[in-house]
């Protein structure tokens, strides 16, 4: 299932209808739960009601529209003192605002708000509001951050596949230039999924596996007979989605770095396992266990360092990887929480 994104409820253009459900869910709160003398029905009733839900709602937008945000820029001095000067004015000019509410009513059963403590709601909604306003913009800023670093990551990954696949178009024209139609048309398959269906956040899974599919097409293409290539992909995820470019770098890596001991066959298996809003990978490539890789610290790495950061981020807690170098295959299982 795709997952919701609550920051856009607070921010425009939804914010005025979450503001306007709040306050309406507040009204119907007092009305629920709140006693009020049998005098109190109909249109007396609404009145009340009404002035009580404006109570805390002139306090707490007074505060978080003027006072907060000079708290947010550090200006404690000038907030404190304007916060101590709101105060007097709200607990002196509210009775007038609530009684001015209660004249638009044709009713004779009015409170007068002059007889009413409004001190105390006055001083701890102002309060409440600030906490709950400082709060609120604190996790919508880590949301922000979160996903403009996400965005950087996406931004490195798109080159980074291209990169590696047009290494791998040069070596087949080269050897094999018969193929390249066929490997083209794959290519543009991939960014076009790359590149268009990838600025969201999440996608549905099937198109993730349909791409993957291709990219594995790809390589069957270039790599001919000479390496057994499997990929099976069973479960039920007609409803699931996940972040996009995710599992591709494995795919990727398990291609890039495999090979085999003489007269030894070699192969990729990729196996995927989706139930129940969550994804099971193992992805297996042979290798030479005689075989030396020579490291190179400028270049490398940037596509597995950068998922890990990826998963990190979007899946904190939700995910377990694991990889294992065996005598002569190397072997990663990842499984994500997808709900």
């Amino acid at each position: 299932m795709k997952q919701f994104d609550w920051t856009r409820l607070f921010i425009k253009p939804y914010r005025i209808f979450t503001q306007l459900a709040f306050w309406v869910i507040v009204f119907v709160l007092f009305i629920v739960l709140k006693e009020f003398p049998d005098r109190m029905n109909g249109l007396t009733l609404f009145c009340l009601v009404l002035q009580q839900t404006l109570e805390l709602a002139i306090p707490s937008y007074s505060q978080n529209l003027l006072i907060v945000p000079l708290f947010n820029r550090g200006k404690w001095i000038i907030g404190i003192v304007l916060y101590l000067v709101q105060v007097i004015l709200l607990i002196k000019l509210l009775p007038y605002i609530l009684n001015a509410v209660g004249l638009l009513f044709p009713i004779s059963d009015r409170v007068n708000w002059h007889y009413e403590h409004i001190t105390f709601s006055v001083i701890a909604f102002t309060v409440v509001a600030t906490i709950f306003k400082i709060g609120l913009d604190k996790l919508i800023l880590e949301k922000q951050q979160k996903e403009n670093e996400l965005r950087h990551l996406k931004a490195q990954l798109n080159p980074h596949f291209l990169f590696n696949t047009l290494n791998n178009l040069y070596g087949l024209s080269v050897t094999e230039s018969k193929k390249l139609p066929d490997l083209m048309l794959k290519l543009s398959e991939l960014l076009r999924y790359s590149l268009y269906d990838t600025n969201q956040n999440y996608v549905p899974i099937q198109k993730e596996l349909d791409y993957i599919s291709n990219y594995v097409a790809l390589e069957r293409i270039r790599l001919s007979e000479k390496t057994e290539i499997v990929l099976d992909i069973s479960g039920d995820f007609s409803d699931d989605y996940i972040a996009p470019l995710l599992l591709i770098i494995f795919i990727e890596n398990s291609f890039k770095h495999f090979s085999a001991a003489k007269n030894q066959p070699s192969f990729v298996h990729i196996r995927f396992i989706i139930s129940d809003s969550r994804l099971m990978m193992t992805v297996k490539n042979s290798i030479d266990p005689n075989y030396i890789p020579v490291k190179n610290a400028s270049k490398g790495g940037l596509g597995l360092k950068n998922v890990k950061q990826r998963l990190d981020l979007i899946y904190p807690g939700q995910y377990t990887l694991e990889t294992a170098a065996k005598t002569h295959y190397f072997e990663v299982k990842l499984e994500i929480e997808l709900g």
